[in-house]
C-alpha cells in the first residue's frame, strides 16, 4: 500500500469514512510502533478506515478544526496526510480558557513525541499547554492568528528551510512571547525522530 503526501477531498472517498475509538490493547500496539508507552496515545486519536480508488486504508488520526482528519499509517508512510478539510489541529490542556501557554508543532507525530519526551523527563519542556499542530502550510495564518494571545509560545519546527521560515516568520511577529525549542533537537530534522530514536536506544 502507498499513499503518496496529498491532501484527499472526502469526494473522492468510496463509502463511509470511519472513526474508530481504540481499547486499551490496541494503544498499547500503536505506541509499541513508535517505541513508547500506550499512555503516549492521546485519548482524541482514532482508528481511521476508508476506501480511496478500491482499495482500503486503515490507520490512525486526529481531527482538524474544520473537520478534517490528519491521518497516518505508520507501517507504510513517513508523514501524516490531510483527510478532506484542510485545518490546523487545537488540543486543549483543559477545559476552560485560562491557559496562557501553548506549543506549535508541525505534525501530529511531533506531538505524540512531545508527550513521550514529557513522560521520560529527559528534557526540560514546557508542561501544561494547550497544543497546536499546523500539519500544512496553508494553515499558518490561522494558526498564528489564533495564538496571539498567549503569553508564551513554544515552537516544535522541523531543522530545515520550511521550519526556519515558520519559526522567524513567527518570531517577528511576537518576538517577546516566543520561544524556539528546535536546538533541543538540534542534531534531527523533526521532534519525532530525535524521540524516536531516542527511545530506540534505550529501549534495547
Amino acid at each position: 500500500m502507498k499513499i503518496s503526501k496529498r491532501r484527499v477531498e472526502y469526494s473522492h472517498l468510496e463509502g463511509n469514512l470511519r472513526l474508530v475509538s481504540m481499547t486499551d490493547e490496541e494503544r498499547k500496539e500503536l505506541a509499541k510502533q513508535h517505541n513508547t508507552e500506550k499512555w503516549v496515545i492521546a485519548p482524541n486519536l482514532y482508528f481511521v478506515e476508508f476506501s480511496l480508488f478500491n482499495r482500503n486504508y486503515r490507520g490512525y488520526g486526529i481531527k482538524n478544526v474544520n473537520g478534517g482528519i490528519e491521518f497516518i499509517n505508520p507501517l507504510y508512510m513517513k508523514n501524516p496526510i490531510t483527510l478532506d478539510n484542510k485545518g490546523y489541529v487545537f488540543v486543549a490542556h483543559s477545559k476552560d480558557d485560562s491557559n496562557k501557554h501553548c506549543c506549535l508543532f508541525w505534525e501530529f507525530t511531533d506531538y505524540l513525541a512531545y508527550l513521550s519526551i514529557q513522560k521520560k523527563h529527559f528534557l526540560n519542556l514546557p508542561k501544561d499547554c494547550d497544543c497546536f499542530i499546523m500539519s500544512d502550510v496553508r494553515n499558518f495564518i490561522p494558526m498564528v492568528v489564533d495564538t496571539d494571545d498567549y503569553e508564551n509560545i513554544y515552537m516544535f519546527f522541523p531543522n530545515n528551510d520550511t521550519g526556519y521560515t515558520i519559526a522567524k516568520t513567527i518570531q517577528n511577529r511576537n518576538s517577546k512571547h516566543v520561544h524556539d525549542c528546535s536546538l533541543l533537537y538540534a542534531a534531527n530534522e523533526t521532534l519525532h525522530d530525535f524521540a524516536h530514536a531516542y527511545l530506540e536506544e534505550v529501549n534495547k
